[in-house]
């Protein structure tokens, strides 16, 4: 079975709001003529990027420090804004940069602590337009046989440092996928069509097995996320002779252990910047969207539930992906967009995935 279905490409943006209807009263009448004014009263002030400047000529030394190094490193030539005063020699330049942007090279002026002002490009990280929904039904029945208690204790700490420390969130929770789950139980209730009363009492079932598992597992979920308790139990996993499924979960379970040893603190939104992405708005995809527990890819609310998520998630105009930055607060040898642990959260997460809805198609027919 596979992972999970595929995201339908994006428009390219979002559609611009309709317009209003023109007015119909009529025309104001022309104002007679005034006492002229100073003209800085009339003058009308171009916006200094967002970036704010307590300290004005240390915020346009680095600027301008920065904005040698991107056009040296690129080749550019170095806009001449010597006649302009601060801000409006930053807008200027800032708007020659602009005339370099291209599909993939974006260009920002950001700050943080360490830079008052400093210029970057940015890349972003394909996510393959997937949903990656991690399925908890299996753990639940890894849980009730007893056969299976060493890959459910192994796989528990994997859950624990995906929700702990990942920071996924829990179907249970005020999140996307429990407000979605809500709009499914209340078509349920609603619906009194006979044809499908057997359908829906299953249907209510499962709502009402996904419910108290979540009460079971949720609280092990929030226990504190130990990296030596997670190698111990890998370590102590042993799996039948010849249950290929087992020794794949150990061996995914393994590479989690090491990604969380490289990172230990890495959270999914750390290199989630869609503040910083100016065609942001409301009609966008966050992480979150794509990204979660869920409660099964093989029980009977699975196609009603991708049917509605992608139904949504085609209708928005942009996606929050992870993003890096190249700072140029100094001259760079080479342009270097740091994706380890995406590349390696991602491609497991479809790893566990795959195994998980094995696993649970397995019990399924049992």
């Amino acid at each position: 079975m596979a992972t999970a279905p595929v995201i339908r490409r994006l428009r390219p943006q979002s559609q611009p709001p309709a317009r209003c209807k023109s007015g119909t009263g009529q025309p104001a009448k022309k104002r007679t003529a005034r006492t002229h004014r100073h003209g800085f009263l009339n003058h009308c002030f171009q916006p200094f990027h967002s970036v704010g400047a307590a300290n004005w000529n240390e915020t346009e030394l680095a600027f301008f420090h920065s904005l040698r190094n991107i056009c040296q490193f690129h080749g550019w030539a170095l806009p001449d804004v010597s006649g302009c005063a601060f801000p409006e020699n930053i807008t200027l330049a800032m708007a020659f940069l602009k005339q370099h942007e291209k599909a993939e090279l974006n260009i920002l002026l950001l700050q943080d602590a360490a830079h008052p002002a400093c210029l970057a490009t940015t890349k972003t990280f394909d996510t393959n337009y997937r949903l990656y929904y991690i399925p908890v039904r299996p753990l639940d029945r890894m849980q009730a046989a007893a056969q299976a208690q060493p890959l459910f204790e192994m796989l528990l700490h994997l859950y624990n440092y995906l929700y702990q420390v990942c920071g996924v969130p829990f179907y249970t929770e005020p999140c996307y996928m429990d407000n979605e789950y809500d709009l499914i139980k209340n078509w349920i209730d609603e619906d009194d069509d006979p044809g499908e009363k057997e359908y829906r009492q299953q249907q209510k079932r499962d709502f009402t097995e996904m419910a108290a598992a979540g009460d079971r597992l949720l609280p092990l979920l929030k226990q504190p996320f130990s990296l030596p308790a997670f190698r111990k139990a890998i370590a102590a996993f042993s799996a039948a002779d010849g249950d290929v499924l087992s020794e794949a979960f150990q061996e995914v379970c393994a590479e989690f252990h090491k990604l969380s040893a490289d990172y230990p603190k890495r959270q999914l939104r750390d290199n989630m910047h869609y503040e910083s992405n100016e065609s942001a708005d409301n009609d966008q995809i966050y992480w979150e969207n794509y990204i979660s527990f869920y409660w099964s890819g093989n029980d009977d609310l699975n196609e009603t539930l991708f049917d509605m998520v992608n139904n949504e998630l085609q209708e928005m105009g942009y996606q929050e992906e992870p993003m890096a930055f190249q700072w140029f607060d100094t001259l760079p040898e080479t342009l270097q967009y740091d994706f380890d642990f995406e590349a390696r959260w991602f491609a497991l997460v479809n790893r566990l995935t795959e195994l998980l809805n094995d696993y649970d198609d397995e019990e399924s027919h049992q």
